[in-house]
């Protein structure tokens, strides 16, 4: 017997009534789609750090910038940054092929590897959420998915070829090396804010050496820096945020800091609440304005403080190079400066370690090597 037989007849309403429901679901899941594909890059972007969204945006324009050239015109919008950071249907028509020549671009411009490598990952990344938002197709992305930086190997062997035809291999905003200063060039860093033509008031000058010594003498980041509070103070202690590890620590005060701190306390205004940022503001002629004291603004402050002692370019992390360098020297605990410096793993500051020892150290020296060779051939 047939089993179809044994069912009920079907129930012509009942089946109509599961049609519109799959045809409402069906056009609510595209119209999810279509809001989903519309705020893609949005939400993304909303969850990046602001300094993360500016250097998105600056990759992104280098990445327009290429277009141009091949005939392809990216419009950008009234903040004048490029629609590619904000809008997954300008992705519409990219492929592999044009982001490739967009690196191949960017090294006969004479892009450092560093800044091919990160606008690289920028696209990638931007194509992928286009992607996601139905925009570039499988098989594009999959394409695109398969790009790849230089590995450091490859950079090296792309540097030299272009040194040999005379092509720039350094455009970039970072510098290629760090400056690493010197016992001497510190000391005469941390007096320089009293020898500074637009310092115009000992406030000015004692929040400049302040910069100074929480850069070089605790090794903050320079956005750290910026973070500090008034209730960081406690004591003999300073309490850290550092946002890029995700943790908060708590530091002495060593090197210069507690004396340049007391002295600084002494000359800006008592602040109304302890939540005001610890670094102040003065106007050009070194009057109190405000208390807060931007990333950028230190950064300026750090290198017309490096130019006064001779050094070109210094930035905030220039100092904090320095202070890592310092330790390393000193011999102090991978641990130890690991902790101190808020970094997340034993490979950053391994480094200073690595720059500081001696290959040979375990080795008996060569004089000892010659002695136990002479005793040799007396006794032979």
């Amino acid at each position: 017997m047939d089993e179809s037989t044994l069912l009920p007849p079907a129930d012509p309403a009942a089946s109509a009534m599961v049609a519109d429901h799959r045809a409402a679901l069906t056009i609510r899941g595209i119209q999810a789609d279509t809001a989903a594909q519309s705020v893609m890059i949005t939400e993304y972007r909303s969850r990046l750090a602001p300094k993360t969204r500016r250097r998105h945006e600056v990759d992104l324009q280098g990445f327009s910038d290429f277009l141009a050239t091949v005939g392809v015109v990216i419009p950008v919008d009234e903040q004048e940054v490029s629609v590619l950071a904000h809008d997954p249907a300008a992705w519409d028509g990219i492929t592999a092929g044009l982001i490739s020549a967009f690196r191949t671009w960017m090294l006969t411009e004479g892009y450092a590897i560093g800044t091919i490598n990160i606008r690289l990952a920028t696209v990638r990344t931007y194509a992928r959420l286009a992607h996601l938002a139905g925009v570039i197709p499988a098989d594009t992305y999959s394409r695109i998915r398969a790009l790849s930086g230089y590995r450091r190997s490859e950079g090296d062997n792309l540097d030299q070829q272009r040194v040999a035809t005379d092509q720039a291999t350094r455009i970039a905003a970072k510098k290629a090396t760090a400056n690493i200063l010197t016992t001497p060039q510190i000391i005469d860093l941390k007096q320089s804010p009293w020898r500074n033509p637009t310092t115009r008031s000992e406030a000015v000058a004692t929040r400049d050496a302040l910069l100074v010594c929480l850069l070089v003498d605790l090794g903050l980041r320079c956005g750290e820096v910026a973070l500090l509070r008034w209730e960081s103070l406690r004591t003999d202690l300073l309490t850290v945020a550092r946002p890029k590890v995700k943790i908060v620590q708590r530091h002495r005060l060593l090197g210069d800091v507690g004396t340049v701190l007391a002295r600084y306390q002494a000359s800006v205004p008592v602040p109304t609440e302890p939540t005001q940022p610890l670094i102040a503001s003065f106007d050009q002629n070194g009057v109190f304005t405000r208390f807060g004291l931007s990333e950028r603004a230190i950064s300026k402050r750090i290198q017309q403080l490096g130019m006064l002692i001779g050094i070109a370019n210094l930035s905030p992390h220039d100092l904090r190079h320095s202070w890592a360098t310092r330790l390393a020297q000193l011999q102090v605990p991978i641990q130890a400066l690991r902790d101190a410096g808020g970094w997340s793993n034993f490979a950053t500051p391994g480094r200073y370690v690595a720059q500081q020892a001696i290959a040979n150290d375990r080795i008996p020296l060569a004089n000892d090597l010659v002695a136990d060779s002479a005793a040799a051939e007396e006794q032979a």
